[in-house]
């Protein structure tokens, strides 16, 4: 029974291995506006102009982003599998179209809910390649050595994304109204991206099984112990990083701030997520993974508790640059762990499973926090409940396996 880590790895043109930097401005660039960023990263500047025009709770606006996000944990998968059988190019491109569409039908919401609903399912699982799972794939046929730090460049076009969309998204409804905000975002998400992703998909044409030669059997590894430890902190630390920053604009105008100062607070993250990234990704290269992401966890538990300590707009400054500078570390970490537990052979297909999961705890993490406050009347229920998450996240990465541990599969064809 072979060793998943001896497959080989190898790329379409072998001459751009570990020298791509290229596709990885790319793929960053496809980032700043995946399906993630616009979900995530947007979605608290709509809430109140939403609840003002359709009288709907911060409970219910918030369920459509819990919607949205189990939409991504359930597709990811089928993303990830369709990546491995034809080939990052052609199956991101028509992700990228249909996202798009789906995000800009939103301008023309009714005051039905679940017109809400459904078209945030429709646009995450339309958009379930063109995120981490396809990009992921791209860099991973492309880069060994620095694999880390790759990934941590890619995806600082997130944190430019988290750092421009509020500000872009606030501004243009403030000046023509949240309809033509939806429609402006999806309009610049066709424009900028689809170009970026035929430049980076150039060198990632095949399916998995044309580069390895070989098909592995996934359910043996996705019952291992690293894996699911891998998915239930993703989970964990999904919930808490992803509920805090849904409901970032509300937390902080119910602390006295405009609209456009809460926005602020939120595109900092933004800016240290753009800083953050490209340092968690040298240093994944270099130390110990399970180490790294217990430290993770503890900047984030950091953050809560600064926000449970102080009502001071200060505090969300604080919490702000804490969660930022690791915010969507997760998505660093789950393809890189992937990657280096179990090699390229199933790599689409563990990705979409392990982002999935991520993606889940980010779905249940805003539900929980408009609860917290439409039931218990303030956030901090929500914010003590992440506490304990986070903690329990921390903890779980010491049990985490090192790479030296074999991993094995068998082949199936």
């Amino acid at each position: 029974m072979p060793n998943i880590q001896t497959l080989p790895n190898q790329i379409e043109d072998p001459r751009v291995l570990d020298r791509d930097w290229s596709t990885v401005a790319a793929c960053a660039l496809c980032l700043m506006l995946s399906v993630g960023t616009l979900l995530l990263y947007s979605f608290s500047v709509f809430i109140r102009p939403l609840a003002a025009q359709f009288h709907w709770t911060r409970t219910q606006i918030s369920g459509a982003l819990t919607i949205g996000q189990f939409a991504v944990a359930l597709t990811c998968p089928f993303w990830g599998a369709l990546v491995d059988r034809f080939g990052p190019r052609r199956v991101i491109l028509p992700s990228i179209i249909g996202m798009s569409v789906a995000y800009g039908s939103l301008a023309f919401l009714t005051p039905h809910i679940g017109h809400l609903y459904l078209t945030f399912a429709l646009f995450t699982i339309l958009g379930g390649a063109a995120a981490p799972v396809g990009y992921a794939a791209v860099l991973v046929r492309s880069f060994e050595r620095h694999l880390g730090l790759a990934l941590g460049f890619a995806l600082m076009g997130i944190g430019l994304g988290a750092s421009l969309l509020p500000k872009a998204a606030t501004w243009l409804t403030l000046t023509h109204g949240w309809r033509l905000a939806y429609a402006t975002i999806a309009l610049a998400t066709l424009i900028l991206t689809i170009p970026a992703a035929l430049f980076a998909t150039r060198h990632a044409k095949l399916p998995a099984a044309a580069l390895t030669h070989v098909k592995v059997a996934v359910l043996p590894l996705i019952t291992t112990r690293a894996f699911l430890l891998m998915c239930s902190i993703f989970i964990l630390l999904g919930a808490a990083s992803g509920g805090t920053l849904a409901h970032f604009v509300p937390l902080m105008g119910d602390r006295g701030m405009s609209p456009a100062q809460a926005a602020n607070v939120v595109s900092l993250a933004g800016i240290m997520v753009i800083l953050g990234r490209a340092g968690i990704g040298w240093l994944l290269d270099r130390f110990n993974t399970a180490r790294l992401l217990a430290g993770v966890a503890g900047i984030i538990l950091t953050a809560l508790v600064v926000l449970l300590a102080s009502h001071s707009k200060a505090s969300g400054y604080v919490a702000s640059l804490l969660v930022g500078s690791v915010l969507g570390a997760e998505v660093d970490f789950t393809a890189f762990m992937v990657r280096r537990y179990f090699g390229n052979a199933a790599f689409g297909r563990l990705y979409g499973i392990a982002f999935g999961a991520f993606s889940l705890g980010v779905g249940v993490g805003p539900l929980l926090m408009g609860m917290s406050f439409d039931r218990l009347g303030s956030y901090r229920p929500g914010l003590l409940l992440f506490v304990g998450l986070s903690a329990l996240a921390a903890l779980a990465t010491f049990a985490l396996p090192g790479y030296d541990a074999p991993i094995e599969a068998p082949i199936t064809a």
